[in-house]
């Protein structure tokens, strides 16, 4: 064991002289600070440590995932696989199983696990079972995905091209005897994210997206079939490089891609090599699995909000402060500032339970009519992602220091829910296409059941305002005018509409509780107060005294309401009881100094000492040093 005291403040500050354990003998000397003034009270340049190699060892960015990380997720997304047997016809056909997948407790245990499943299904799954009728050689490899024998991966995205796909720059050249060049053709073209090391354990195959080449004419992006490795090493022309771990998640080995001209076999392409006259309707079409993974990704949001209104609120009922000046104590849980989030949560998972119910019908319902069918994924995702953003980062906060640490699950599922919020369509871009589609008047999504209601009117509002706005910029410089005063509406319109719907949903299902309907209107209300003053003829303090009483209404359940979710099974956060925390604490590994004697307390006292020996044994036996410049004791 090694522990370095530091520098009484009184003496000059020296070199510091660490002891490696497995080598007593062994120092390392660190630059000197004696040129820094000692009396100088301003702060110096700190620039020059950066060249110093203690500040160059710790570099957190270049931590790259381990096999043994990273093979632990795959393994459970088999054992998934096993126990869900999802087929190609429950992914083609969007059956109860597969939205049921998405809307488990399973997404909040192993976020890792989730993704590479959503990929695998949806997205590579999926878009390959649409070329079988014309393809039936794809069969056994569809057969082989259902069973996790390989990995499927989806690689459209590039490092220069995230949300203007359609300008992806990999090429895929025809060649004379029918095959295919595959090639990345500059560092901005490389595919990013997807995973396709051999880390996992797994053989991987991809749906690669490319520009065809034939003849030198561009044909437009094509998917293409490419098997990446085969668990053991790489294809021979395909490089992969892991990225490091993102914060907060589970490890999935994302990756940058590269192709340095693969060939690929007559077979790999997916569909027709002729060139559409409608080149952007055949490429949205092509991708039309990221639509259903914008919705599906989104719903595993739910989850997460029970279950981090579990954790904190387990929590919240435990802890307890002192309550006045008669020894009182009481559970924090009964400050309005401590249980808001926590009812917030519980009240948007109770109305997003039904508002998933609605849009799924929808979205099943409108295949065949992609703009719709997108627009309503696209609303939904901006509703619920928004509020679960803004309430778990709430509960992270209310939970002190317990709440940013990963075993406690809170924190660990903000950062990978706010992986989805980009995954599948980032939200914002999204939401910028969707309202300038609908101010447009290109078509029109669900209209309210209750034009009525205080969310249908701010909707109504947002949309009017801002074609009021639209109208009234003038045709010089148009773009930028547009830039200024209408994308930054776009949003928060797209959310507007998803409120609503959410609200209608929760309505009209009939299940849900009507008290946490109206704490999730009234909570929605709060987030654009100015506007209902504005235009609905109510003051501030009205509105505030109503969101009081929507409040109180559910706190009067709020143990039963935290129960009812069925959380309790998939916590293990050590801060929900107490039993857990100390069983935590126990398990942790522990730093001990010798025993508390009279004989340990002279060594110490001997170690800070101004003229504290060279060498002394402790009380345990063991032999310690003081370093050449008295600034350290190492045993």
């Amino acid at each position: 064991m090694i522990e370095t005291l530091s520098t009484p403040p009184t003496r000059p500050m020296s070199k510091v002289v660490a002891v490696a354990e497995s080598n007593p003998t062994q120092t390392i000397s660190l630059p000197s600070y004696e040129h820094l003034q000692p009396e100088s009270k301003s702060l110096p340049p700190l620039e020059f440590l950066l060249k110093q190699r203690v500040w160059k060892l710790e570099a957190p960015h270049t931590e790259l995932p381990r096999a043994e990380d990273v093979r632990i997720h795959y393994d459970r997304a088999r054992s998934l696989c096993q126990a869900i047997n999802m087929t190609v016809d429950d992914i083609v056909n969007m059956t109860t199983k597969f939205w049921d997948f998405h809307s488990n407790y399973i997404a909040s245990r192993d976020g890792a696990a989730f993704t590479i499943l959503t990929i695998h299904w949806n997205l590579c799954m999926g878009t390959l079972a649409r070329f079988v009728s014309q393809r039936p050689d794809l069969k056994p490899l569809l057969a082989d995905l259902q069973k996790f024998n390989v990995c499927g991966e989806f690689m459209l995205t590039e490092a220069g091209h995230g949300l203007d796909a359609r300008n992806i720059e990999t090429t895929a050249t025809h060649q004379a005897d029918g095959s295919y060049d595959l090639h990345t053709v500059n560092e901005g073209a490389s595919k990013i994210m997807p995973p396709t090391t051999p880390q996992a354990g797994i053989a991987r195959v991809a749906i690669v997206f490319a520009r065809l080449i034939v003849d030198d004419e561009d044909r437009g992006v094509k998917p293409f079939l490419v098997h990446l490795n085969d668990k053991h090493c790489m294809r021979p022309g395909i490089t992969s490089k892991p990225l490091p771990k993102r914060p907060g998640s589970h490890r999935v080995d994302h990756a940058v891609t590269y192709f340095d001209h693969v060939h690929l076999d007559s077979t790999a392409l997916l569909g027709s090599s002729t060139k559409v006259d409608n080149q952007r309707h055949e490429f949205f079409d092509l991708i039309s699995q990221v639509s259903v993974g914008t919705l599906s990704l989104s719903i595993s949001n739910i989850m997460c909000l029970k279950l981090c209104s579990y954790i904190a609120g387990k929590y919240s009922l435990r802890r307890e402060v002192s309550f006045g000046n008669g020894g009182l104590r009481i559970p924090i849980m009964m400050f309005r500032t401590q249980h808001r989030p926590i009812l917030d949560a519980l009240a948007c998972a109770s109305v997003f339970d039904a508002y998933k119910d609605w849009a799924i019908e929808k979205f099943v319902a409108l295949k065949g009519d992609e703009k719709v069918q997108h627009g309503v994924a696209c609303s939904f995702k901006a509703c619920v992602i928004e509020a679960t953003q803004g309430i778990l980062g709430e509960l992270m906060d209310r939970c002190g220091w317990q709440g940013l640490m990963e075993y406690n699950q809170i924190s660990m599922n903000l950062l990978s829910q706010r992986g989805n919020s980009i995954a599948e369509g980032d939200v914002l871009v999204l939401s910028i296409r969707l309202a300038m589609e609908i101010l447009l008047g290109k078509y029109t999504l669900p209209q309210p059941t209750n034009p009525d209601s205080l969310l249908a009117q701010h909707e109504a509002g947002l949309i009017r305002e801002a074609k009021a706005k639209m109208a009234s910029l003038s045709d010089d410089h148009r773009e930028i005018a547009w830039n200024c005063h209408i994308l930054p509406r776009c949003k928060l319109i797209v959310q507007s509409i998803g409120q609503r719907m959410a609200y209608e949903a929760a309505v009209a299902s009939g299940t849900v509780d009507r008290r946490l309907i109206n704490l999730y209107e009234s909570s929605c209300i709060m987030k654009d107060l100015s506007w209902y003053v504005e235009n609905n003829g109510m003051n501030r303090a009205e509105m505030l005294d109503t969101d009081e009483a929507a409040v109180s209404a559910v706190m009067d359940d709020v143990e039963d309401l935290i129960d009812a979710a069925g959380a309790g099974r998939w916590a293990h956060a050590p801060i929900i009881s107490e039993k857990g925390w100390k069983t935590f604490v126990g398990e942790l590994p522990k730093f001990e100094g010798p025993r508390n004697t009279p004989t340990t307390i002279n060594t110490w006292k001997n170690a800070l000492s101004p003229t504290r020996p060279p060498l002394f044994r402790d009380d345990s036996g063991i032999d310690c040093r003081i370093s050449d410049d008295s600034s350290s004791y190492c045993c």
